[in-house]
């Protein structure tokens, strides 16, 4: 559970080359590590928002507590987008909302929980409850020496992907999948003076992912076994962390032990991670420091074929830091059994613009990289999720439907490149994604497929007056799926959020999206029309 200070990317020594995120409630850093105060929950304002949120807590106060009640109607002319017999529907949607933010000095956090309650008016048995939620949340039990850090998320994603990463589809209720996780993480910080800081702790973590498709709704060949199987797991972490401080001058020296343990559903059936490494880093000049790291690590997951990992852990690279906010990590290494590369770039170009980059490879299956998301991200002041590298909102793998969803062991391969750039009344974004899913054992009654996505898209936010902003997304993106073989898709949205009174909020907005793909003849184009108030009190 990684925290970061604003604009500063995680340390090298907490991602590699195929690693997954450990469930850490803190960063050692021995350059800014600090024993006489809690690490710090990141609270900001970033992204675009898409329909009509609370607004954010007050500054200055300690505990804020946001209730609201939004209500939108949607239109659309192809609700199950399909190629052929197009049905249209109205779609009304109650959302409540409740928003909590502290800021103490013994607990700091916020929650956004915000379920959508959806009736069909012409296909009722399309009705349903989606939870969404975020919250994050640190508290100091004793100051300078033991902390909780708790963390949960809730949302939904396709079963047959083919998706656009943030437009506004609608899908069919039986090709929804939910998630929900939860971690939560007591462990203690000590500090030796300038020679090393000490971190250790337990890390407790629940995921839950569940679909109401019928046995075989969704295979790769009719009758077949399905891809996607309902799952769930509990992991139990215990973890030990020591980073040298200053005392070793150009040196910086981190060692680490990690035993997770498995107790669940799927290829997560009595599986373990197990893990012991050092890392050394050493400044050669101002702002070039080599990287080198080397352990041992044991891994073990159900499936078919069963997988056993008993081998070295290494990493050699670079890392420069060109200044206080412009930082890029390259590695190459082996981990996970297979060697990789890693990359993460994140540079400031100027006063208003930032540009990112990264690369990672890893071993993992849809519900554990569930749980990995939540210390990779952390919050801002509405509780969306925001990438800890990079500043910029994330879009959550179990809440991105462009690729399937599958119960599989997968290699993973991911690689962002991303530039955003602020103006005091416009502020644009300019995203390219690329990730490929390949199968390495799969869960009993399940079939696995390789997968693999490109999309790029561009967002742009305007405020028009103090009371109105627009909101405009435009995407495209080419994929190859085993449930739908090679598609397209391409979609596009334009909102108006305007404040019609102090805690009254209206949006309106105008979207489509267009897919093609390999089992459909022609393309499936769905356009819709949202009205929305929100009321906050």
């Amino acid at each position: 559970m990684s925290q970061a200070r604003a604009e500063t990317p995680p340390l090298p020594s907490d991602v590699g080359p195929g690693s997954l995120p450990t469930t850490r409630a803190a960063v050692l850093d021995s350059e800014t590590a600090s024993p006489s105060i809690s690490p710090e929950v990141r609270l900001g304002g970033f992204g675009f928002p898409t329909g009509a949120p609370p607004p954010p807590p007050e500054p200055g106060r300690r505990w804020t507590v946001v209730p609201s009640i939004g209500l939108q109607l949607m239109g659309t002319d192809n609700v199950f987008q399909t190629t052929r017999n197009r049905q249209a529907d109205l779609i009304t949607t109650l959302t409540p909302a409740l928003l909590l933010a502290a800021d103490t000095a013994r607990f700091q956090g916020v929650l956004n929980y915000a379920p959508n309650i959806q009736f069909y008016a012409d296909t009722p048995g399309q009705n349903r409850m989606d939870q969404r939620f975020n919250g994050q949340g640190l508290a100091t039990l004793v100051p300078d020496l033991l902390y909780l850090d708790i963390r949960g998320a809730s949302a939904a994603q396709t079963i047959t992907g083919g998706v656009a990463p943030e437009s506004t589809l609608i899908a069919n209720r039986q090709n929804k999948i939910q998630t929900t996780t939860f971690q939560a993480s007591p462990y203690v910080m000590q500090r030796f003076g300038d020679l090393v800081t000490v971190q250790a702790g337990y890390g407790f973590q629940y995921v839950d992912q569940r679909s109401s498709a019928q046995a075989g709704q969704f295979s790769l060949t009719p009758g077949g076994l399905p891809v996607f199987a309902n799952q769930h797991f509990t992991a139990h972490e215990f973890y030990a962390v020591g980073r040298s401080g200053p005392d070793l001058g150009r040196l910086a020296l981190e060692g680490r032990l990690n035993n997770t343990n498995y107790i669940g559903t799927g290829v997560l059936d009595g599986a373990y991670r197990r893990e012991a490494s050092i890392e050394g880093r050493y400044a050669i000049i101002r702002g070039v420091s080599a990287l080198l790291e080397g352990g041992y690590e044991q891994q073990r997951y159900a499936g078919t074929p069963g997988i056993r990992i008993d081998g070295p852990i290494w990493a050699a690279g670079l890392r420069l830091d060109l200044s206080d906010e412009s930082r890029i990590i390259a590695k190459y290494g082996r981990r996970d059994g297979f060697d990789s590369a890693f990359l993460q770039a994140s540079l400031a170009l100027g006063g208003r613009t930032r540009f990112s980059a990264n690369y990672s490879e890893r071993l993992t299956s849809s519900a554990s990289r569930a749980g990995d998301l939540l210390s990779t991200t952390t919050l801002d002041e509405l509780g969306n999720p925001i990438d800890l590298a990079t500043g910029l909102p994330a879009v959550q793998p179990f809440a991105n439907s462009f690729l399937g969803a599958q119960s599989s062991l997968m290699r993973v391969r991911s690689a962002s490149a991303s530039i955003a750039q602020s103006w005091p009344r416009d502020t644009i974004a300019l995203t390219v994604t690329n990730e490929k899913r390949t199968p390495i054992s799969v869960a009993s009654g399940t079939v696995g497929f390789n997968q693999d996505g490109t999309t790029g898209s561009i967002s742009w936010a305007h405020v028009l007056t103090e009371r109105a902003t627009t909101f405009a997304y435009a995407q495209y993106g080419q994929f190859n799926t085993g449930l739908l073989g090679k598609g397209d898709v391409v979609s596009g949205s334009v909102t108006l959020s305007y404040q019609l009174q102090p805690r009254l909020l209206g949006t309106v907005q105008v979207a489509t999206s267009s897919r093609s793909d390999e089992r459909s003849s022609g393309r499936a184009t769905q356009n819709l029309i949202l009205i929305g108030l929100r009321q906050s009190f």
